[in-house]
């Protein structure tokens, strides 16, 4: 029974020396560098096209917005100057209508946010397709072995495992 004892001990010692070598081992052979993915799409040729075209169909889908709001006070404003003089069955039908056009505004408000959000999603993973093969090749070339994104986990890194300006500017310079 203590020979028993014996070898599991030693057995399980191995294990454990085993296991405190590896990851040294381990991180001696890994090169790790981070980028910065949303500096790199902002920064970016294409990203600039990107964020100006978002930033028409904003502004376009704004504008139709404001115009249809103008009209909906105005409405609501006139209603509210005929109420007192409007019968019942007018005044209800009024209200129905007026309550109509808001609840329609107010959907074409959210439907105007989902498109925009929609095109933002598709733009942003169309640049992070493109951006993906060129940070590959950087990090192959200076011998990285793992990138990171700075943004999501990293809580610091040296400046000198930064690669966003080099992808940035491989980008630009067309991969």
């Amino acid at each position: 029974m203590r020979a028993l004892r014996a070898f599991a001990f030693a057995v399980g010692l191995s294990f454990t020396a085993a296991a405190a070598l590896t990851p040294d081992v381990a991180a001696a052979e890994q090169r790790i560098a981070v980028v910065d993915l949303q500096r790199a799409i902002n920064e970016v040729q294409d990203g600039k096209a990107a964020k100006a075209k978002l930033e028409g169909m904003m502004g376009q889908k704004r504008a139709a917005l404001e115009a249809m709001e103008a009209d909906l006070k105005g409405r609501i404003e006139a209603y509210e100057k005929q109420a007192m003089v409007l019968s019942d069955a007018a005044r209800q039908a009024k209200e129905q209508e007026l309550g109509q056009a808001q609840m329609t505004f107010q959907q074409t408000y959210m439907q105007t946010q989902q498109e925009i959000q929609m095109a933002e999603m598709q733009l942003m993973d169309d640049l992070i397709g493109k951006l993906r093969p060129v940070c590959e090749k950087v990090a192959s070339e200076k011998g990285y072995t793992m990138v990171l994104e700075s943004n999501t986990g990293v809580v610091w890194s040296a400046a000198s495992v930064d690669i966003t300006d080099t992808v940035i500017a491989r980008y630009n310079a067309g991969g």
